[in-house]
């Protein structure tokens, strides 16, 4: 008897029953959160509703696990090790237990800039936060000089100031200079939800 191999749907699903990926799961989450906006009102309230919901008890759920793992040595070194993990990140992100660093939450903010770079054929990568000051190389376009170049300066130097309290100053940093790993030790991960402490 000949058995077919399991495939992945666009939607995260499989036909034969097997795990989709990190991909496909969050693909699928994505759909069906634009299929619930757009329902008309009512329903899409209940719809709210039920995700807050099911959200709410996730986020208890895990804040209850991360507690008892971080109160045990070697459960500690799992929890970090699992937070290595890009779908356990995310989940305990999404619940708000896991408290991004400062440099993670800038990557963030240049991230949400980096479409309009992109869009005028630039880009901006995170070099290092240090006392306050942000330094950033930026590349393509955004490496000329020019009205245009400035405003594409300033549109990274404003999201990085606007959204990140700590941040006190914005410094560009040479195209040509040393380049650094954008790896985020997993020491700087904090974890705390709605000023709940978990250590």
């Amino acid at each position: 008897m000949t058995t077919t191999e399991p495939t992945t749907t666009t939607t995260g699903t499989t036909t034969t029953g097997s795990a989709p990926t990190f991909e496909g799961r969050a693909a699928r989450i994505d759909a069906a959160q634009r299929a619930v906006a757009r329902l008309d009102a009512d329903p899409r309230t209940a719809a709210d509703e039920l995700i807050a919901a099911f959200e709410a008890h996730h986020a208890a759920v895990l804040l209850s696990l991360v507690s008892r793992l971080r109160a045990d040595d070697r459960g500690r070194e799992l929890l970090y090790e699992a937070v290595d993990d890009p779908e356990v990140y995310a989940a305990l992100v999404k619940a708000g237990i896991v408290k991004p660093s400062l440099a993670m939450r800038a990557m963030q903010v240049l991230d949400g800039v980096r479409p309009y770079l992109t869009s005028h054929g630039g880009d901006v990568e995170l070099v290092r936060i240090d006392q306050g000051i942000a330094y950033v190389r930026l590349l393509g376009a955004c490496q000329s000089c020019g009205s245009a170049t400035e405003t594409l300066r300033d549109s990274v130097a404003e999201a990085l100031l606007e959204n990140l309290p700590e941040v006190t100053g914005v410094e560009e940093v040479a195209p040509d200079s040393a380049p650094t790993s954008a790896f985020i030790p997993l020491s700087s991960v904090s974890f705390g939800r709605k000023g709940q402490s978990v250590t």
